[in-house]
């Protein structure tokens, strides 16, 4: 996994056979290639084209939205006192189970859609507002159906603890017990590559997600954890030991954390949609580079959150608020995202034998993607050789 710097390559270009990369190079060298007969050929005219955006943290399959919410926080609410006073995830759970299924697969759709149109090739999918492992299979097999004809790739995630149902208050070692059990379920069917819970203080334990952890090895699945969002509750380390495949927001991790992250080489996904629409401290991005921990970055998006929409927003917000130089963001948010999905060396990079996603920027500086926040500079994306948008300013197809 990369962490360091990157930069552009003037004349570049990209060939590709079948939705995979067969060869790159600059300048004219191209012209040495044998083509396909009737190839097409893209002049990018001078624009920046880079890997398409790995998103490998969202809650996409949901119903409802949480504006009341949004202006509490505001307003100096609690996010933790939201939450027991029945709002923040319970709210969405409510929404999401009353939907039918045409209509959560239909916004599903939607979402996909959209973050494809922003430059994600590559997304993370969670379940986790069913909460009881019957709506959580649910929606497990929604997003199977989305992802069969999704224009971009998605790696599923069993989010087996989000938050505890309100009516398990008394219940709580048995609902546990009853997520965990679902794994091998989950694994049987094919419906998820790993599982995901809520490590923080008034949610889950430690000590209570190790029963999921166990059950996700048993069944091969990958783990990955929500830790240390708001308090350093020992989540970060407890994701070292268990070898996950990340750890997620981490704002509060320990040094003790850092240093177990680094050992493992298991890469840290920062989410600064969160720490902005929330308010709290966003994670500092120098203290995980000077430890040696591989950062990622990924939209968080959901609905009560971090309703952020599209990668080239993640960039830029994890560089004025967690301190990544524009190049170190786009390493988060493509070759070291596509690790922290275990696809690092299925995509994430043009080069070889790499899936051909990319993106084309309506610019000829890829650090705009930090400066212009807000800017349309996504011009084109292809997802394994697909065009799946074409607004084709400053793009001419020969």
């Amino acid at each position: 996994m990369a962490a360091g710097d990157v930069g552009a390559i003037d004349g570049g270009w990209v060939a590709s056979r079948d939705g995979v990369i067969v060869a790159t190079g600059r300048d004219d060298a191209w012209e040495r290639l044998e083509l396909t007969p009737s190839a097409p050929i893209l002049d990018a005219g001078g624009a920046v084209v880079m890997p398409g955006f790995v998103d490998p943290h969202t809650h996409l399959c949901y119903a409802g939205h949480r504006w009341d919410e949004f202006v509490a926080r505001r307003s100096g609410a609690d996010y933790l006192a939201v939450l027991e006073r029945g709002g923040g995830i319970h709210a969405t759970v409510r929404a999401t189970r009353e939907a039918t299924d045409d209509a959560l697969l239909g916004n599903l759709r939607a979402r996909l859609l959209t973050a494809g149109v922003l430059g994600t090739t590559t997304i993370e999918v969670k379940s986790g507002y069913g909460l009881e492992p019957d709506e959580e299979l649910r929606q497990l097999r929604l997003i199977a159906r989305a992802r069969a004809d999704s224009p971009i790739d998605v790696a599923p995630t069993y989010l087996a603890l989000h938050a505890l149902p309100t009516q398990r208050a008394e219940d709580r070692k048995a609902f546990i017990l009853a997520a965990a059990k679902a794994v091998a379920i989950v694994a049987a069917e094919g419906l998820a590559e790993a599982v995901d819970a809520f490590v923080e203080k008034g949610v889950f334990e430690i000590d209570e997600v190790r029963p999921i952890a166990k059950a996700a090895r048993e069944a091969g699945l990958a783990i990955t954890l929500h830790a240390d969002q708001l308090n350093d509750v020992g989540a970060t380390e407890f994701a070292a030991r268990m070898k996950a495949r990340s750890a997620d927001h981490v704002a509060n991790a320990s040094a003790d954390g850092l240093r177990a992250l680094a050992r493992a080489a298991i890469p840290a996904v920062l989410l600064p949609g969160s720490a902005f629409f929330v308010g709290y401290a966003a994670p500092d991005a120098r203290r995980f580079l000077t430890a040696n921990v591989p950062i990622a970055i990924a939209t968080d998006h959901n609905p009560g959150t971090s309703p952020l929409v599209g990668m080239p927003a993640a960039i830029a917000l994890a560089v004025t608020l967690c301190g990544l130089t524009p190049h170190e963001a786009i390493v988060a948010s493509t070759i070291n995202a596509a690790h922290a999905l275990g696809r690092g060396e299925r995509t994430g990079a043009l080069v070889k034998g790499r899936r051909t996603d990319l993106v084309i920027l309506a610019t000829d500086d890829e650090r705009e993607l930090a400066y212009g926040l807000g800017a349309p500079l996504v011009v084109a994306t292809y997802a394994a050789g697909t065009l799946i948008q074409g607004l084709q300013r400053s793009v001419d197809q020969e």
